[in-house]
């Protein structure tokens, strides 16, 4: 994870697999925790829980 922060305490980018993805808004992830499906960082819809959640890779849940 990058050391720079945003202002809603989350990183602005995630390593994963090699990659640099930017952080969804706070707004998209709550909505995730709502709706029983997440994308992974490559955009494919998984279970919230999934290990290659974002909620899991941010360590919400």
């Amino acid at each position: 994870m990058s050391a720079k922060n945003r202002s809603d305490g989350l990183p602005a980018t995630l390593t994963w697999r090699g990659q640099v993805y930017d952080v969804p808004a706070l707004f998209q992830l709550n909505r995730w925790m709502m709706d029983g499906e997440c994308e992974t960082p490559e955009g494919e819809i998984v279970e919230p829980d999934h290990e290659d959640s974002w909620l899991s890779l941010l360590m919400f849940i």
